[in-house]
């Protein structure tokens, strides 16, 4: 498969860090010339190899969003997965060595994201089903490491003060909504789209981010970026919080939960090989207690968008829960 070279990883985190920031910024942050970084983002996004996300951030989450993570028998055919992955309320779906491991979310309560987890029965025996105390960190926050710390600050908004109060919830909603297909879509669309001024549209975007309640980044094929390795830790401490906290600041983890389990801290890390768990793990501390670990053989589902066998975008399914 195609790989990307370094100006491809190098505009891909910029675009982590701000989907929306100009060619011209960007252009600066990576050290090219606007024309080189727009015709190499044209590419990414024609060979599926990148692609632009708009996704809840854990802040508004908490407020809002249950989420059961659930481990279907890996006898399940993968037709049957496939067609489970194409539900919008299901977030990621991987292919493991334990089985089929599928997070689903709910906005109505327990007692309907457990009618939601006996909807994923009908797909697959259902091995075990936990349910997330917190969300510390999801796929859409992880991000590469190539760009240095100036060439971040280039790209990141300062502190907004005030303006940081998010827009109310029926507003954040149409703004992810209308922001999911294209989150670059010009400030003037968008103002169409909402109903307000351009001006006005800006301003709510502005807002909506910096408040912590609407992620704008990017994705990619990971296997193209040497990233070919999964795996899924279960682990136990003493002090839960501290732990999943540190654990958010491993560079190779992708998401993080506390679930209200045996084993409560769920964590999913993506290296280049699976000989880096050991120090993972040592860099994760030595007081946590790991119980259990599994290898991811495949992603199929990841925020929104389902995956073909080399972690391209195969296509895009709405996420609504």
């Amino acid at each position: 498969m195609d790989a990307f070279d370094e100006l491809d990883l190098a505009v891909v985190h910029a675009l982590q860090i701000d989907a929306r920031a100009p060619w011209t910024r960007v252009a600066a942050a990576v050290g090219a010339d606007p024309a080189t970084v727009a015709r190499h983002w044209q590419a990414l996004r024609e060979a599926s190899l990148a692609w632009l996300t708009a996704w809840p951030t854990p802040e508004r989450w908490s407020s809002s969003t249950d989420v059961a993570v659930v481990l279907l028998d890996r006898a399940t055919p993968p037709e049957q997965i496939d067609e489970l992955a194409r539900l919008s309320w299901v977030l990621s779906v991987d292919e493991t060595s334990a089985g089929w491991l599928v997070l689903a979310a709910g906005g109505a309560g327990l007692a309907a994201l457990g009618e939601r987890v006996r909807t994923l029965g009908g797909f697959g025996e259902v091995h075990r089903a936990d349910i997330a105390a917190a969300i510390p960190a999801e796929d859409s926050g992880w991000r590469l490491r190539v760009l240095s710390r100036a060439q971040q600050r280039t790209l990141s908004a300062p502190p907004r003060g005030a303006e940081a109060r998010p827009p109310r919830p029926d507003v954040v909603a149409e703004l992810a909504d209308a922001l999911e297909a294209d989150p670059r879509m010009p400030a003037a669309a968008l103002g169409v789209a909402l109903g307000v001024s351009e001006a006005t549209a800006r301003r709510t975007v502005d807002r909506a981010v910096a408040a912590g309640v609407l992620r704008l980044g990017c994705d990619l094929a990971m296997p193209a970026a040497g990233y070919r390795r999964g795996a899924v830790l279960w682990g136990r401490a003493a002090d839960v919080e501290t732990a999943a906290a540190r654990a958010v600041q491993l560079p190779e983890a992708h998401r993080v939960g506390i679930l209200v389990s045996g084993a409560p801290l769920f964590v999913c890390v993506r290296a280049r090989s699976l000989t880096e768990l050991p120090r993972i793990e040592q860099a994760w501390g030595a007081e946590l207690e790991i119980v259990e670990r599994w290898t991811v053989l495949r992603e199929l589902k990841r925020n929104g968008h389902l995956l073909d066998a080399e972690g391209r975008s195969a296509a895009r399914v709405p996420v609504r829960w």
